[in-house]
């Protein structure tokens, strides 16, 4: 209780003295919005963030980095630069699967709600409609069969990817935050449109119609992959090897599945660089993490 306190009082003093161009606040934490890497590490530093694993209870904080500082690329140890690209990330993937597990409770209450009346309302028919579009998932049946089913269809892909895979896989996609992409366009796992106006041009094969997609921050470039992740065909095999694991009733750890994600990537033996990654790293200790529990921040 006594870190808590003192971990809130540092957001509080810090609210106080920041400028307000820098940082938002809401309940949810504090988004950092403009700073470099020494303001970066000073905050962290302050909240007693030094290390991005084996934290006390495992718990990280409520900080989100809205982007790279412009000068992180600059940085010239590159130990100290690959610590702080984790400690950047580790919140913000622990963040988007929070939310993605929140739409997974709402799942089990509307199949236990099914299991005892035997039907759906309207309100339950629109949102499981609504969440299906957003995952694609489909079924020919009608009716309160066919609520049935993409509910059972959408237990598989409405989950957490654990983040140690979030985590390095956004290092190897961007060469830990270096890449022209990860600086220019918050993108951290080369996601890309094709077609469109819109969009960072490749500084290669830019005959071949796409750009990459440019995020207001790295946070939704984080909730856009695991949206892919779990509704993309190319990670069918991921998603099985999560769900048999849900049915055991273990853990997810990403050492676990991460042989289930080699078609993310074009790169050679991209899962054998992926599991190197997160074990010489000990990322799997991330995927027992969570964030601190919530605090309201008022400023004066």
């Amino acid at each position: 209780m006594l870190k808590k306190i003192v971990v809130f009082l540092s957001f509080f003093c810090f609210s106080l003295s920041a400028e307000a161009s820098k940082y938002f606040v809401d309940e949810t934490g504090v988004y950092l919005v403009d700073y470099n890497t020494k303001e970066l590490e000073d905050m962290f530093s302050e909240l007693y963030y030094d290390a991005y694993i084996d934290l006390p209870d495992e718990e990280y904080p409520r900080i989100f980095v809205q982007a790279f500082p412009s000068d992180f690329a600059l940085m010239e140890d590159k130990t100290e630069r690959n610590r702080l690209f984790m400690k950047i990330l580790i919140p913000l993937v622990l963040k988007v699967n929070d939310e993605v597990l929140e739409e997974r409770e709402i799942i089990d209450a509307l199949e236990f709600d099914f299991e005892q009346n035997k039907d759906f309302d309207e309100a339950d028919m629109y949102y499981i409609d609504k969440l299906s579009e957003k995952y694609d998932v489909t079924t020919p049946f009608k009716d309160t069969r066919r609520y049935s089913k993409l509910l059972s269809a959408l237990k598989k892909k409405v989950d957490a990817v654990p983040p140690s895979i979030l985590v390095a896989s956004a290092a190897i996609h961007t060469d830990w935050g270096t890449s022209r992409v990860a600086q220019k366009a918050n993108n951290l796992y080369k996601m890309r449109v094709w077609f469109q106006e819109e969009g960072l041009e490749p500084l290669e094969d830019k005959e071949d119609g796409y750009k990459y997609k440019i995020y207001s921050s790295l946070e939704d470039s984080i909730r856009d992959y695991v949206l892919k992740i779990n509704s993309n065909v190319n990670y069918e095999a991921f998603r099985e090897a999560r769900f048999i694991s849900r049915r055991r009733g273990s853990e997810l750890y990403g050492k676990r599945m991460d042989w289930g994600m080699v078609l993310d990537s074009n790169l050679p033996n991209y899962g054998g660089l992926l599991d190197y990654t997160l074990t010489y790293y000990k990322l799997y200790h991330i995927d027992r993490a969570k964030l601190e529990e919530e605090y309201r921040f008022e400023e004066e």
